[in-house]
């Protein structure tokens, strides 16, 4: 209930279109909707991690990182290019990893801020029975 509550929060934000949001407001939402960094599915045999919250947040995002199981959280997540002009539109064509099916039980995720610091490292774990 919690979750819902703060992604209806941020769906309620004021922005209009064209309209960036200052790096700090940015921060913020990201820390209250840390649930929905990283999304799972499993599709046609394969395991797909999905950064689209990240992709939607870009425009205050320095850098994502992460790791896969008990890697370090060194891999860089490419992020699209920030569009002022629509800095909430994810159109990557493809803004998710691609696994062998049951290859992550979990991914670590840190990002970098635009002002330049870390957030914690979240860790999100596979669970088979949601995101189908």
């Amino acid at each position: 209930m919690i979750r819902i509550a703060a992604l209806v929060a941020c769906l309620a934000w004021p922005v209009t279109a064209g309209a960036q949001m200052p790096d700090e407001q940015v921060k913020q939402i990201l820390t209250m909707t840390k649930a929905n960094w990283v999304a799972f599915r499993d599709w046609q045999g394969r395991q797909l991690i999905y950064f689209t919250h990240l992709e939607a947040w870009k425009c205050g995002i320095g850098a994502v990182r992460y790791g896969l199981n008990d890697d370090p959280v060194e891999t860089v997540w490419t992020l699209e290019a920030c569009n002022p002009n629509a800095p909430n539109a994810v159109t990557k064509e493809i803004p998710y990893l691609s696994l062998p099916a049951n290859s992550a039980q979990s991914i670590s995720v840190q990002l970098t801020f635009k002002d330049g610091t870390t957030s914690a490292i979240e860790t999100f774990a596979y669970d088979p029975d949601v995101g189908q």
